[in-house]
């Protein structure tokens, strides 16, 4: 597997336009409108140097659930990669399960458990221009 870059770090967050003002001030940036992800039980927005802010869609869905027992913080590192099929051969050969794959047309992604990568979920995501999440708008 080759690794290209980092390509974002996701914060789990309880309130997204609370904690983009604190980022925005913070940093010095902008964040792209955000996106629903209805089968992530999840609302997110993404800023150009790769921190993307996590808010929960439900109180019982799989964000909320990490929030409520790790608090709030990092929950995700992504990485591009030239191959995401390569990469969950490269995570299965080590024994590290896969929780989640999104196949989309622009986009491939894989997610791995946090408990098999130090408590941080690892993503390998695949695609070959701008990121996909660059233009998103919210449903």
């Amino acid at each position: 597997m080759k690794i290209e870059r980092i390509d974002h770090i996701a914060i789990n967050v309880r309130e997204l336009g609370k904690a983009e003002r604190f980022f925005t001030d913070l940093l010095g940036t902008e964040f792209s409108s955000s996106a629903v992800f209805r089968e992530l039980d999840l609302r997110s927005s993404i800023e150009p140097f790769g921190v993307e802010l996590v808010e929960p869609l439900t109180p019982d869905g799989p964000t909320a659930n990490a929030i409520e027992k790790r608090g709030e913080g990092v929950s995700l590192i992504s990485f591009k990669v030239e191959s995401v099929q390569k990469a969950i051969e490269e995570m299965k050969s080590r024994g590290i399960r896969q929780v989640g794959m999104v196949d989309r047309p622009k986009m491939k992604a894989a997610v791995f458990h946090p408990k098999d990568t130090y408590g941080v979920m690892i993503e390998f995501v695949e695609y070959k221009s701008e990121h996909p999440a660059a233009n998103i708008r919210e449903e």
